[in-house]
């Protein structure tokens, strides 16, 4: 007998190995084979006794799983994303697969269950509820909830959810973040106990094997959990809910490339399941295809359990030096609100101790010398480059003009905590981004101070954005808001305009009347009126035009070709082969596709690598697919690597 596996190779077809005497090889088992001279696990995909010539057939060495751990639906889902997105069908298995070896059930739930009263939705909610599932009947499968802040997405999710498993169905519910499952997890363990497993990063890779085979043999039956909980399997798949679908944490950053909101959309389509996507601020491609019927759209215009949105003021502040990091009226507010056992949330759009150095005389940035960006100044003196880690003492003098006159100009989420530890004396401040949130039950800990009332403040960066609902909260203060709103990514502003609206609306969620204080340089720009009204439509509308004129997406579908090396001339020389092989391709298919560049990337240099790229624009995205195809082997150079990324999120 013999066995077809897929390696994570960049390897289009299968490979074929003899199994031993004695071996129990099954389809959705992963096995160790010798393969390019390495011992590496594969993945089988047919047993069968046809022998193949013209080649030595080596032994499989050791099967790995004691039972199948996955089968012929993760298989075609994996060759739809290896076709989307450009992959090989195996590496697309090797990253939608748990790499753990051993299920561990060692993950304890850090809350003890609590019986919980039914859900009492509202009128509004009761429709929006009985729309999705009459739409399921007549086989209207893809929804998204247009919500404001804190009008109740959640309670329509599970709802939603308990309908399925009344009808002996499954349930995935994505997250953008592993701080955001978290909170969920505990909200939803309450109404669903075991019959509830998380899934996410954070989790060794046994405990996440673990929770992959309880909710593919069936033995639980609702995953929380982030963007790679979308290919986990199970018997029978009812619904699928993208939580916070405009969220760019959807989309993968390697090969291949995948957006989990578009895998969801293919799983509905082949496995009949129901989507129902949520959002305060929908992408302008879900919005877009509402208007278009691909998508129905639900509104939720009232906040749940009769909050109000908050008010929204704007303050002009005039610069970024650290004793201008916080108004005079986000002072007098933060004092007031604390005064009154209320909570404060402060958002700043950046990490790190003060984001620039700068030479007061000359001008001068101290930039990473791998990187071409400015480093970032931290405790204990270090600057410190949060692309690549590089690392080095704050020097005492400008390397360009000799100056001692060095600044730290902006500030980052520790030297604005250091401000507000200053400013407010005696009062409990809790921070909370990227690095803070690695630490183990960190989030956890931040939701039960918070719930508790022992944080005052808290400080973070765009993690605090994402769905967090403290009712104890009654002012946000945004600081620095423009940063970002003017690199060069086409989805700039609609990404300013997500984050901004969002964490205003953690702000005012229970009882108490909310405010948010807008801190920026640039009071006139257009954004902040539309985000002062909290008029996301009409934002929405002026982007569209702006995108149509522009021939953006969702007018259009893009794809992105990097090459990065280590030696500038090796990739400019690559890049410029590619450019040539492109244009050949297109006149050979006689493709109707705009190709801007090559140029440098905005971040033109990262961890030592030079970065140049081509941007390819098409409505069709099997003709971006079959000239990508035709021309990248032009890029055969080992100095020199391809990355090959379909309707990217972030051009940077």
């Amino acid at each position: 007998m013999f066995a077809d596996v897929l390696t994570g190779y960049p390897l289009e077809s299968s490979f074929t190995y003899r199994i031993p005497p004695g071996m129990n090889v099954e389809p959705g088992k992963r096995v160790k084979v010798n393969f390019a001279r390495r011992n590496v696990i594969a993945f089988v995909i047919r047993v069968h006794d046809e022998e193949p010539s013209g080649f030595e057939i080596k032994d499989i060495l050791e099967v790995i799983d004691s039972e199948s751990i996955f089968n012929e639906r993760l298989v075609d889902l994996c060759r739809f994303v290896a076709y989307t997105y450009i992959s090989s069908v195996g590496e697309a298995v090797s990253m939608a697969l748990p790499s753990g070896l051993k299920p561990s059930a060692r993950y304890k739930v850090p809350f003890t269950r609590q019986e919980t009263a039914p859900i009492a939705l509202t009128s509004e909610q009761e429709k929006v509820f009985q729309d999705i599932l009459l739409s399921r009947e007549e086989n209207r499968l893809l929804h998204c909830i247009f919500g404001i802040t804190g009008s109740g997405k959640t309670e329509v999710y599970i709802e939603l959810a308990k309908k399925m498993l009344e009808q002996g169905r499954s349930v995935i519910y994505l997250v953008p973040e592993i701080s955001l499952s978290s909170q969920i997890y505990e909200r939803l363990f309450h109404v669903f106990g075991d019959d509830l497993v998380i899934y996410h990063s954070h989790l060794t890779p046994n405990q996440r094997l673990f929770n992959w085979m309880r909710f593919y043999r069936g033995e639980a039956r609702v995953v929380i959990g982030t963007r790679s909980a979308i290919f986990m399997q199970c018997p029978d798949l009812g619904l699928i809910i993208v939580d916070e679908e405009h969220d760019g944490s959807y989309k993968e950053h390697s090969t291949p490339r995948y957006n989990a909101r578009r895998v969801a959309l293919y799983r509905s389509k082949k496995e009949k399941t129901l989507v129902v996507m949520g959002s305060a601020t929908p992408s302008l491609e879900t919005l877009y295809a509402g208007e278009n019927g691909i998508i129905r759209i639900h509104r939720l215009t009232q906040r749940f359990g009769g909050a109000r949105l908050p008010e929204i003021s704007i303050v002009k502040v005039s610069g970024g030096s650290p004793d201008k990091v916080i108004s005079n009226p986000l002072k007098l507010d933060t004092k007031r609100a604390v005064d009154a056992g209320r909570q404060v949330i402060y958002l700043l759009n950046r990490r790190g101790f003060s984001p620039f150095v700068i030479c007061e005389d000359c001008g001068h940035v101290i930039e990473c010398p791998h990187c071409n960006i400015s480093m970032n100044y931290h405790k204990g003196g270090d600057l410190l480059c949060h692309y690549c880690g590089y690392s080095v003492q704050l020097p005492v003098m400008c390397v360009k003009c000799g100056s001692r006159e060095l600044t730290k100009l902006g500030s980052g989420t520790q030297r604005v905590e250091e401000i507000i530890e200053e400013t407010f004396r005696g009062m409990r401040i809790f921070r909370l981004d990227q690095d803070s949130s690695r630490k183990k039950g960190s989030v956890f800990e931040l939701m039960d101070s918070m719930k508790k009332g022992e944080i005052d403040i808290l400080v973070g960066t765009q993690m605090v954005a994402k769905g967090f609902d403290f009712p104890n909260v009654s002012l946000v203060g945004i600081l620095m808001a423009d940063i970002g709103l003017n690199i060069p990514d086409f989805r700039a502003s609609e990404r300013i305009f997500s984050l901004l609206v969002q964490v205003a609306g953690r702000s005012g969620r229970g009882s108490e009347p909310g405010k948010v204080i807008l801190q920026t340089l640039d009071d006139e720009h257009p954004l902040f009126t539309f985000i002062r009204q909290q008029d996301y439509e009409g934002f929405y509308r002026s982007e569209m035009l702006v995108r149509k004129s522009l021939n953006y997406p969702p007018y259009t579908r893009i794809a992105r070709l990097l090459v990065r090396g280590k030696e500038e001339s090796d990739v400019i020389a690559a890049i410029g082969k590619l450019k040539t092989s492109i244009d050949n391709a297109v006149v050979a298919a006689g493709a109707n596709i705009q190709v801007l560049g090559p140029a440098a990337a905005p971040m033109e240099k990262i961890g030592g690598n030079y970065r140049h790229h081509i941007i390819m624009k098409s409505s069709s995205v099997d003709v971006l697919r079959k000239v990508i195809v035709a021309s990248r082997g032009a890029i055969n150079s080992n100095n020199v690597y391809l990355e090959i990324d379909i309707d990217p999120h972030d051009m940077m």
